[in-house]
């Protein structure tokens, strides 16, 4: 049912995996910030006369030295997006396929062919690994809803295909009718 494939090419981008790894980390809220002394709410007045009173000079009440004043260089919201470029986004892809089929844990199968008996056989012989099946639709396959509350395994589509989620798994299945397996396996196969 599951079969073990390899890959003719064997060149793992080590720079585009990173880069990719890179965008998945930047996706942060961004929206710390911190009042400085021009947004804290309070009078800018001098608090008191420079000269005569004794005490050191000083200006309104909101500096930074004061409590309750503004933060000196506090954190402030910025953009944090990370654009990666498409030819180093399907290198990824590759060497995030690669990789998997230098750890002899990329398999294929016939999406048709795929019921209930195969996937529990496959998660008996394989306890506690995360196995991550790759279709081209998921909406249509009834199989999912069963096993989605298994904490262990994922089905994911062409689109959500995550580089980052594959490197996380133990075993990653590709369907024959998705268009990862048409455009970057299916031509790359040894012995074809």
């Amino acid at each position: 049912m599951f079969e073990q494939i390899t890959l003719k090419d064997k060149n793992i981008s080590e720079k585009a995996l990173h880069l990719s790894l890179q965008k998945i980390y930047s996706h942060k809220q961004g929206n710390n910030h911190s009042l400085d002394r021009s947004e804290v709410a309070g009078s800018g007045k001098k608090l008191f006369k420079q000269k005569g009173t004794g005490n050191a000079r000083a200006g309104n009440k909101k500096t930074t030295q004061r409590r309750g004043g503004g933060k000196a260089f506090g954190p402030k919201f910025h953009v944090v997006s990370y654009k990666v470029n498409k030819k180093v986004k399907k290198s990824a892809l590759l060497s995030s396929l690669v990789s998997k089929s230098n750890n002899k844990s990329l398999f294929v199968f016939d999406e048709e062919k795929l019921d209930e008996k195969s996937i529990s056989d496959l998660l008996k012989k394989n306890p506690n690994k995360m196995i991550i099946f790759v279709l081209s639709n998921i909406t249509e396959n009834k199989l999912i809803v069963k096993f989605q509350n298994y904490k262990k395994i994922y089905f994911l589509s062409d689109k959500s295909y995550s580089v980052h989620t594959a490197l996380k798994s133990d075993m990653v299945l590709f369907s024959k009718k998705s268009t990862i397996y048409n455009s970057y396996i299916g031509n790359n196969l040894n012995g074809s």
